[in-house]
């Protein structure tokens, strides 16, 4: 299965690189939300992959309503096919492509991923996992740093729409973190947990919607990490992707607790 998603993956990576690929175009647009071009023929190169792969999937995706590619699917497939879609718009070379695999039966959270694959679409880093058998960073086992302190550590935080008077208690009480990245994109900020590029991740607003999630976050566990949201809870079970969440993702317990305690004290 990983094969397959990778093989997608390089596909969509090889329509960014063709001249098919206009950044400008729009395929739809809401108040909310809009679809570019490249965003649905992106999605259309990973569902065409998956109908010729033979494989019964349900396909979750952002961009169409669910569907099945047989009658009696085995597996469930949730689908981002390019997560930082502004980025690319603009011309800033930072976007993933994420693909979170679990079987037919099972509830949609990140634990109960069976194999994911987030890549990154302009340098073609690859990032997978499958359940039990650890992560691995472009074919190579990745995992998480082995930062405990705050004031030692990289964190990734979207400050986009949030919570910022909740997020401003991690940047104006000392200790603050050493540094902090944001890269547009949160599949990939997430994955860079994995392999100890980041520390932690931060994400609090109940904005984030889990086909930019899922598959990072299941390779972030198989690479040793933790996550929650900022109050200590584990995620509810995914029913849609309309809800929206909040995620602090850590490399160790003990900064995962630490800024637990920095979010929710005095």
């Amino acid at each position: 299965m990983l094969e397959l998603l990778e093989q997608l993956f390089r596909q969509v990576r090889a329509y960014f690189q063709s001249e098919r690929f206009d950044s400008r175009r729009v395929y739809f647009q809401t108040p909310e939300h809009t679809t570019m071009v490249f965003d649905r023929e992106a999605e259309d190169i990973i569902i065409g992959g998956l109908i010729e792969s033979g494989h019964g999937f349900e396909v979750i995706t952002e961009e169409r309503p669910a569907f099945t590619t047989g009658s009696t699917p085995l597996y469930r497939i949730v689908i981002d096919p390019v997560d930082g879609s502004n980025n690319v718009s603009r011309g800033i070379m930072s976007a993933g492509v994420a693909m979170a695999v679990l079987p037919i039966d099972a509830p949609i959270e990140p634990d109960k991923v069976q194999w994911a694959l987030v890549g990154e679409i302009f340098s073609g880093t690859v990032y997978q996992a499958q359940r039990g058998a650890g992560a691995c960073r472009n074919g190579q086992r990745c995992q998480v740093s082995a930062t405990r302190q705050l004031k030692d550590s990289v964190v990734g935080m979207n400050f986009d729409g949030r919570d910022l008077e909740t997020l401003s208690k991690l940047l104006i009480q000392k200790p603050v973190p050493d540094k902090v990245r944001r890269t547009g994109s949160a599949a990939m900020d997430i994955v860079y947990v994995a392999s100890g590029a980041y520390d932690a991740f931060i994400d609090i607003g109940d904005v984030l919607t889990a086909e930019s999630f899922l598959a990072s976050l299941s390779i972030v566990l198989e690479a040793g990490g933790v996550f929650s949201d900022h109050r200590g809870k584990y995620l509810p079970i995914i029913t849609n992707l309309s809800q929206g969440f909040s995620l602090l993702v850590a490399g160790t317990e003990q900064l995962h607790l630490d800024l637990l305690a920095r979010f929710n004290g005095p």
